[in-house]
């Protein structure tokens, strides 16, 4: 059966779909004192969140004028961005239609309001009349969904800032994660909602072409290793990725994380190393053995020839003009980590960054137990390489039963706690165990690429040089 608008009378009539004949239509005279033009300093004071329902109801009767606007819409605005629950619960009618490839009209709305059982708590048939007259043109329909859009957004930044007034009471909680919730908080007033216009050739292939021609002047792009033999299977760490390195304890994770370090801070990558193991001195007792090519057995010892100051002194001069970043504070978490970064990016630049190790990670928040703690630390550490773009390399233990069993060679599963990372991670090396009894100073063993999202796995070949504590290529002849 078919319904009849008459804007003079004020009434919608209709015979099916849940509307009542003769239901009066409210008036503007009728709306709630905070309906009107948004005064956000009045909100403040009266503590109401922001929003504008003038704008709601433009969208939600522009909708009802122009139905197909919802192309647009219907993948842009959410239920959560309408402040009014009646609002959102026809919103979300609306789009399900939409969806359904089913008319959007009075009838339908009310129909499948009705049906829901959401007709009578989205305001009833009074409220779907009143959204239906309150305008006569879907002319500013778009600029009235960014205004809904923009009082989302204002919302869920008081709602960070709540967070961050309870964290400041929290005697629990760390100054650190002020700094992130601020920076979430920033992102999502600097992040806008997906584009879902799409691009056509004309409009992508500029672009693509010009990141090609950076991927040629760059050699691949990304940050690369030392060893060719790993790079022609990975390419190199790419920005966003998360590239886990796992070892038995006592088999080289730092050792080859600093070798990676050293080569791309030789390359000229500004390079930031997060040691939540050793201390500071201690890690550069090993950089300095490695770059200065100094024993690493001066350095435990304190017996140091004239040779080998000349050659420390030497290396101080090259350290200084290195962009490197070292942070050895224990027991940072994630977000300590995030805020670091952010921060040495401002400064001066990050192309990529390492963590030694994941286990010592604290979480940021409470978990049940150890096995969510690890992955919660393994997401965020993910979600930071993708929002800072740069590829992060973090240390792993590998479960110790590994020793107990028949075959030494590491897998992918012999992570600790290894399910979230071996989820989260796009690059998973393992260095294989060697014999660690023998006195040569050179030691052989293997790289495993055990996983590589983008690329290949394999084996490379490589040498632990234990004098100097680096990692090199294997060069024996086969």
């Amino acid at each position: 059966m078919s319904g009849v608008c008459n804007s003079q009378a004020g009434r919608f009539t209709a015979s099916s779909g849940g509307i009542a004949k003769g239901e009066p239509m409210a008036t503007p005279r009728n709306r709630r004192p905070d309906s009107g033009p948004a005064d956000l300093t009045g909100m403040l004071l009266r503590n109401v969140p922001p929003h504008n329902l003038d704008a709601e109801q433009a969208v939600l009767g522009g909708v009802l004028i122009k139905p197909s606007i919802l192309d647009k819409l219907g993948v842009e605005l959410r239920r959560v961005d309408f402040y009014d629950p009646r609002h959102q619960m026809v919103w979300e009618a609306m789009v399900g239609l939409w969806r359904d490839n089913k008319p959007v009209d009075l009838i339908t709305l009310a129909a499948a309001l009705t049906a829901a059982g959401q007709l009578d708590p989205a305001g009833g048939p009074a409220h779907l009349a009143e959204l239906a007259g309150c305008v006569v043109s879907a002319a500013n329909i778009l600029h009235h969904a960014g205004i809904v859009r923009a009082m989302s957004k204002r919302r869920s930044m008081a709602g960070m800032g709540r967070r961050i007034i309870e964290i400041a009471y929290d005697p629990e909680r760390e100054p650190a994660e002020f700094v992130a919730i601020a920076q979430m908080a920033s992102d999502a007033v600097l992040k806008d909602r997906l584009d879902t216009h799409g691009e056509t050739p004309d409009e992508f292939l500029d672009p693509y072409t010009t990141y090609l021609e950076k991927l040629e002047q760059s050699g691949g792009g990304g940050v690369p290793t030392p060893f060719w033999k790993l790079n022609g299977l990975i390419r190199s760490f790419m920005p966003g990725e998360m590239i886990v390195v796992g070892a038995r304890p006592s088999h080289g994770k730092t050792a080859l994380a600093l070798t990676f370090a050293e080569h791309a801070v030789g390359l000229g990558h500004p390079t930031g190393i997060f040691s939540l193991e050793m201390g500071r001195h201690q890690l550069l007792n090993r950089m300095f053995s490695s770059g200065a090519g100094v024993a690493a057995q001066r350095f435990r010892d304190g017996k140091f020839s004239d040779e080998d100051w000349s050659r420390i002194y030497a290396h101080c001069q090259r350290m200084k003009q290195m962009p490197l970043r070292i942070y050895d504070k224990p027991a940072r978490k994630p977000s300590d980590i995030r805020a670091a970064c952010r921060r040495w990016r401002q400064d001066g630049g990050l192309d990529i960054v390492f963590i030694d190790y994941a286990q010592l990670i604290p979480p940021d928040g409470h978990h049940q137990n150890r096995e969510q703690e690890i992955a919660a630390i393994s997401r965020s550490v993910k979600l930071m390489a993708e929002d800072l773009a740069v590829p992060v390399v973090l240390l792993a233990q590998v479960n110790r039963e590994v020793a107990k069993r028949k075959s030494p060679k590491l897998v992918e599963s012999d992570l600790r706690e290894s399910g979230a990372i071996e989820q989260d991670a796009d690059i998973i090396l393992l260095i294989q165990p060697w014999d660690r009894s023998g006195r040569e100073d050179i030691q052989f063993t293997q790289l495993t690429v055990a996983k590589s999202r983008n690329s290949m796995t394999g084996d490379v070949p490589v040498a632990y040089n234990r004098k100097h504590v680096r990692f090199e290529s294997d060069e024996r002849p086969l």
